[in-house]
């Protein structure tokens, strides 16, 4: 089996940091992919040196047409469960984008799946906590292409968490949200650079393998889009989300994920009468459990830089915190008593495997108990109670750096003079995990350009979304030098 160079010197590529750059070679000549739940099905591709891809391809890109695209998309509605205009918005988009490609492009079946499901598990994949069913289906497209070539498969989410918006506006580079609203990058970004991607492709009439647009609804409350769709909406070889932020990072791993609720309850007292009556605050003791446990405000516990151990909200008051909005305390001086009640909803993604994940777990369950008996210790009683910790929401992978997929996109960002970043920090996109779960397969993740999504200091970069498309195209064309063997 012929080895290829240690390093390629590649001259004449838009962006190149150098005339002459110099990028990691793959290991070998060929492909292999493994079909998933077939681990002796094998596809295999082998380099053909005489197909180089046009450098001058990556000039094509149009940042400011992706820009106007963008702008043109957070317009539309787009909240979990309520994207249907987003969702038609797209489809027509496609298919005008893609038609001198054959593109087929259709809406699935998800709504009728839905509406078929028994009680409980339509709550379950429904938005609002249960109270708001999907509107549309998940948005797929298929490109026809050359079935001797690898086939590519690119998915992006179509909701937002935009409970309202108020519009944008462009600032330079950078787009941004009226104040006070997310501005919906997250995931629009994603489908504005797969836009992109089809018309150089199209314009430039490049050979292609087959390529695969999966559009997923309502990814960001309850992932029906991805808990739903079928199996033959995930086909290719190499599957990619564009969903992240930093547009040098390639995300190739996807977090195990636990999350439940702590309430801690004591006796009250007037707070003059806290040693007579040897009473304890709910408060103090919440504060002291989030202490030890490793919840902080910078997110990663100590020693283990792969995992976000925090809670989404703490409430400390008088009444459980069930009437609290998301960090609101209900605690009111008019009871003039110690607080009897402290609760958080939390949240932990490990991507240091099933097994830390399990034990991290664990551990939150008896730091709870240990702090918990010591504030009772010759005082009044303190009753805690955690959810959560007994089995995972989500369940983790890792794809090998090895693997075709990674390489290759891998050699694409360098090939577009944006070196990346493989990186296990990527905690969005919790459709791989479904996905994964599902099917088997190992989804990538990669950036968009956009950042601090889901708050109101959400931005995308016009720049940022065309780096990823310039890399994201490079990486399909290197990919399309290899001819399938068998």
């Amino acid at each position: 089996m012929k080895k290829m160079e240690k390093y390629l010197c590649v001259t004449g590529l838009v962006l190149m940091t150098l005339a002459c750059a110099t990028l990691p070679a793959r290991a070998e000549d060929r492909l292999i992919f493994t079909t998933p739940g077939k681990r002796d099905a094998t596809i295999e591709y082998r380099l053909d040196n005489a197909r180089m891809p046009d450098p001058g391809l990556l000039k094509q890109v149009n940042a400011e047409r992706m820009a106007e695209e963008l702008m043109e998309l957070l317009a539309l509605p787009s909240r979990s469960c309520r994207e249907g205009a987003l969702v038609a918005g797209a489809k027509t988009r496609l298919e005008a984008v893609g038609a001198p490609l054959n593109i087929q492009v259709r809406i699935d079946d998800l709504v009728a799946r839905h509406q078929a499901l028994p009680e409980a598990e339509k709550a379950d994949l429904s938005c609002d906590q249960g109270k708001t069913a999907p509107e549309s289906g998940n948005l797929l497209a298929v490109v026809p292409g050359n079935p001797e070539l690898p086939s590519w498969n690119l998915s992006f989410h179509l909701d937002t968490n935009q409970i309202k918006f108020e519009g944008m506006f462009r600032d330079g580079d950078i787009i941004r949200p009226a104040p006070g609203t997310p501005l919906g990058g997250d995931d629009k970004a994603g489908l504005a650079i797969i836009l992109e991607v089809l018309r150089v492709i199209a314009a430039a009439r490049v050979e292609h393998g087959p390529i695969y647009i999966v559009g997923m609804v309502a990814e960001e409350d309850g992932a029906a889009g991805a808990r739903l769709i079928d199996a033959a909406a995930m086909a290719g070889d190499i599957v990619v989300s564009i969903d992240g932020g930093d547009p040098a990072e390639i995300a190739h791993a996807a977090p195990t994920s636990y999350r439940g609720f702590i309430t801690i309850r004591t006796q009250t007292s007037h707070p003059a009468a806290i040693h007579e009556k040897k009473s304890v605050s709910a408060c103090a003791v919440g504060a002291q459990f989030m202490g030890r446990a490793g919840f902080r405000p910078e997110g990663f516990p100590p020693d283990h830089p792969d995992v976000i151990l925090h809670s989404y909200f703490t409430s400390c008051g008088v009444d459980g915190g069930r009437t609290t909005l998301k960090g609101e305390p209900v605690a009111d001086y008019q009871y003039n008593s110690i607080s009897p009640y402290w609760t958080a909803a939390w949240q932990m993604r490990n991507l240091e495997g099933p097994v830390a994940a399990a034990e991290m777990a664990a551990g939150l369950r008896a730091t709870l108990d240990q702090v918990c008996a010591e504030a009772a210790r010759d005082r009044t009683p303190v009753q805690c109670e955690i959810t959560g910790t007994e089995t995972p929401g989500l369940t983790g992978y890792v794809v090998d750096e090895g693997e075709p997929s990674v390489r290759l996109l891998s050699a694409g960002y360098h090939k577009a003079g944006n070196p990346p970043k493989i990186t296990a920090r990527q905690f969005g996109g919790f459709n791989g995990n479904y996905i994964k779960e599902r099917f088997g397969l190992e989804m990538l993740l990669v950036g968009t350009g956009g950042d601090q999504a889901h708050t109101n200091q959400e931005i995308v970069s016009v720049a940022g979304m065309a780096t990823v498309a310039r890399s994201l195209l490079a990486s399909m064309l290197e990919s399309w030098r290899y001819r399938r063997t068998r």
